[in-house]
């Protein structure tokens, strides 16, 4: 877990759902890409890049379904960094109570970001932190 660590949380609304009854993977795909766009925006604070761009995301894989009702958890954290690329993971859950051992893990993907300056790909300048749980880089 690094210091870029985002979590963020949605209710899924029958507006929500597909023709089988359960999240439409568009709508959730919608929101993780916003939720590790956090992640890829926290990076860039403070160097002289404008701005981030998904450049892709890589293997997606849906575990379970989600449901009308259904509270989804979605955690995205930095996983590398290349001169202008930025890596980035990203869990979701069905939360089924309060503890995680409950939750239900619907869904995981990786997502990798580019800094950009006015419109064209632009280095970051920074460097993998270190994990706020190990201290490894």
């Amino acid at each position: 877990m690094t210091a870029y660590l985002s979590t963020s949380s949605f209710f899924v609304f029958s507006k929500d759902l597909n023709y089988g009854e359960t999240l439409f993977g568009g709508k959730l795909l919608a929101e993780m890409d916003c939720e590790a766009a956090k992640v890829a925006k926290s990076v860039i604070y403070g160097t002289d890049a404008d701005g981030v761009v998904t450049a892709s995301f890589d293997r997606v894989d849906f575990l379970s379904p989600a449901r009308k009702g259904d509270l989804v958890v979605m955690e995205a954290d930095l996983t590398d960094l290349g001169r202008s690329s930025i890596k980035i993971s990203i869990n979701v859950w069905v939360k089924k109570g309060p503890d995680r051992k409950d939750w239900t893990q619907i869904c995981t993907a990786g997502a990798t970001f580019v800094s950009m300056r006015d419109g064209r790909p632009h280095p970051h300048g920074r460097t993998m932190p270190r994990d706020t749980e190990t201290g490894k880089p």
